[in-house]
């Protein structure tokens, strides 16, 4: 009854302090798992001891891992990987090859061993999704192209994992004995995927059917905890992580039609789980460690910031990104990640790492994670203050053009800045009714893609006074902004209104105040997607009940009005004046459509 208590006491105190830790994280604006690996160490047997013996709730912290690599396997979706581009997958593979590479030899002018130091470079090489999708969506650049990029490579990351936790078993050996063993662990890892593969495609789409067809919430969650802990048992009596069993059940769930429920019923209790692993990896973290191990700490935490930055940045660069775009994507990538925690503990279960091997890792990722947000905050503040320089040295090279893909001098045409699926589809349309269009696009890939087709279009950002004028914003009429990033937005509306007050433009926006500061330029129209794909269900719904088209129409252009989002142009205000057709009049040309094929 003792040890019962003892265990009550030490899972009561741990749900507490991570509770209270997770608060602080979250006040700070920073990664909640900080806030966990902070109070373990604060708790724990080197801090104020109020937990002795961390074992006491070491298997509810296993649990936690297992369900929290079975939600990312969920979340990493094989239909994403086989979207992603060539460039964004080298870049990915090239980054993580790169930061392997290096690491190595620096582990070893270390002191440690060579399987340590191979560990080593595994650790520093994978980077956090939490903390780069967080950051990403606190400064609103998820849609952005850098933010584009850098979840195609964390995506990559997370299926790299697989092959590192099938390593790992074989770095105790010697020499032929490693290699050989290294095969042996990746054929039972390849073997365990096409079974658990096999598996999923055929049975585990019936079993979920015939389940979740019972209509009771509690045995679907049952069946996937029971399919999580199944596939993670056998897993490890392979001879291969458990956790990776659990990722790869999550991965061949997803690849059914019910992944996106199993993500939702698993998320509460994955949560309440995986903070009790991120709590006891701080207790295993010494206070004292830091203050003895400085030097060692500040310079695996400069490997993993400098040698991920500087590789990722060349590597974009190399596979034709902007320097911005790419100097964006090599900052979202200085931190140690989550996954390097399961690797490190795995390791040191396996007497690979050392128990300061695993202190180190857990504080130098805490600080990467940490810096991360202060870190493109700060330079990206600094590209913002000199981009006229930026976008004169390299947002726009005239060698980024064909010699066909040249902007005839033209007036009255329409400029697209980003060709995503939305503006893809304005341009298309545009076309579709002979209205000469010009597109700006960042994306080396959508550039080269859109000029097989015939289209007119400038390797640039939008943002840059250069490229707008490469795109004659002078002599247009019309503007569409449809990029997904505000500041490139507000940058794009600000330089081309400067360069021609005239110019009517249409931008889109996904919150009030950014649709507010781009009115407060002079931009014509802000549409904000959430709020029109609303109004539209709110459209639909009326006519149900057969209200009159007039009356909707009036209804909804009223909640445009209050929402500062402007009325819906009639088509007499965008008709050209006097009859004329949409053909505009290129320099010393005839009227009609003077775009090149």
């Amino acid at each position: 009854m003792e040890s019962d208590g003892s265990l009550l006491v030490g899972i009561a105190v741990i749900f507490v302090t991570a509770f209270l830790g997770g608060l602080a994280a979250r006040v700070m604006r920073l990664p909640a798992l900080l806030g966990f690996i902070a109070v373990g160490i604060v708790v724990g047997p080197t801090g104020l001891r109020i937990i002795d013996n961390p074992d006491v709730v070491q298997t509810l912290a296993e649990i936690g891992v297992i369900l929290l690599l079975f939600s990312v396997g969920i979340e990493v979706s094989l239909r994403d990987l086989r979207e992603l581009g060539r460039s964004v997958m080298l870049i990915a593979v090239g980054q993580l090859l790169v930061t392997m590479g290096l690491a190595f030899p620096i582990g070893m002018l270390l002191g440690w061993l060579p399987e340590q130091a191979a560990v080593f470079g595994f650790v520093v090489s994978l980077s956090s999704t939490i903390v780069v999708l967080k950051t990403l969506n606190d400064r609103a650049e998820l849609r952005s192209l850098h933010g584009r990029i850098l979840t195609g490579i964390m995506l990559v990351q997370d299926l790299a994992f697989i092959p590192m936790m099938a390593i790992l078993p074989a770095l105790g050996g010697d020499g032929e004995e490693v290699v050989r063993e290294i095969g042996f662990g990746m054929g039972k890892a390849m073997a365990v995927l096409a079974a658990t593969a096999i598996l999923g495609i055929k049975a585990l789409p019936w079993l979920l059917n015939r389940v979740a067809n019972l209509g009771s919430r509690e045995v679907f969650i049952l069946m996937l905890v029971a399919i999580t802990f199944v596939t993670a048992s056998v897993t490890h009596a392979a001879g291969l992580s458990a956790a990776m069993g659990a990722f790869l059940a999550g991965l061949v769930l997803d690849e059914s039609e019910f992944g996106h429920r199993a993500l939702s019923e698993i998320i509460p209790i994955r949560d309440s789980f995986s903070s009790l692993f991120f709590v006891t990896l701080g207790m295993l973290v010494a206070p004292e460690f830091l203050r003895d191990n400085i030097g060692t700490v500040l310079i695996v935490s400069a490997v993993a910031i400098f040698v991920k930055a500087l590789s990722t940045m060349g590597l974009a660069r190399a596979a034709g990104y902007l320097a911005p775009t790419a100097v964006m994507t090599g900052l979202g990538m200085v931190q140690i990640g989550e996954f390097s925690f399961v690797i490190a503990r795995t390791a040191t279960d396996l007497g690979v790492f050392g128990q300061d091997m695993l202190s180190l890792t857990v504080v130098s990722a805490a600080i990467t994670m940490a810096l991360t947000p202060g870190i493109m905050a700060g330079v990206s503040r600094i590209l913002g203050a000199l981009s006229s320089r930026v976008a004169v040295l390299q947002s726009y090279r005239p060698d980024n053009l064909d010699p066909d893909a040249t902007v005839p001098h033209m007036t009255g045409h329409a400029i697209v800045c980003g060709l995503g699926r939305v503006g893809e589809l304005v341009e298309q349309a545009l076309e579709e009714h002979s209205v000469p269009t010009t597109a700006i696009e960042l994306d080396p890939q959508i550039v080269e893609r859109h000029r097989a087709k015939g289209g007119v279009v400038i390797h640039g950002s939008s943002g840059s006074d250069t490229v707008l004028d490469a795109a004659h914003v002078r002599h247009a009429r019309l503007m569409v902004i449809t990029t997904g990033d505000p500041t490139t937005t507000y940058m794009t509306a600000q330089h081309a209104l400067q360069l021609n007050p005239e110019i009517d433009i249409v931008a889109r926006a996904y919150w009030r105040g950014e649709g507010e500061r781009l009115q407060s330029l002079g931009v014509h129209q802000v549409v904000w997607p959430a709020m029109e794909a609303g109004l539209e269900m709110l459209r639909h719904s009326l006519a149900h009940y057969s209200v009159d088209l007039p009356e909707v129409d009036a209804l909804l252009d009223g909640m445009r009005e209050n929402l500062s989002l402007g009325a819906r142009p009639e088509w007499e205000d965008v008709l050209p004046p006097d009859g004329q057709g949409p053909g505009v009049r290129g320099e010393g040309g005839d009227q009609g459509d003077p775009s090149p094929a």
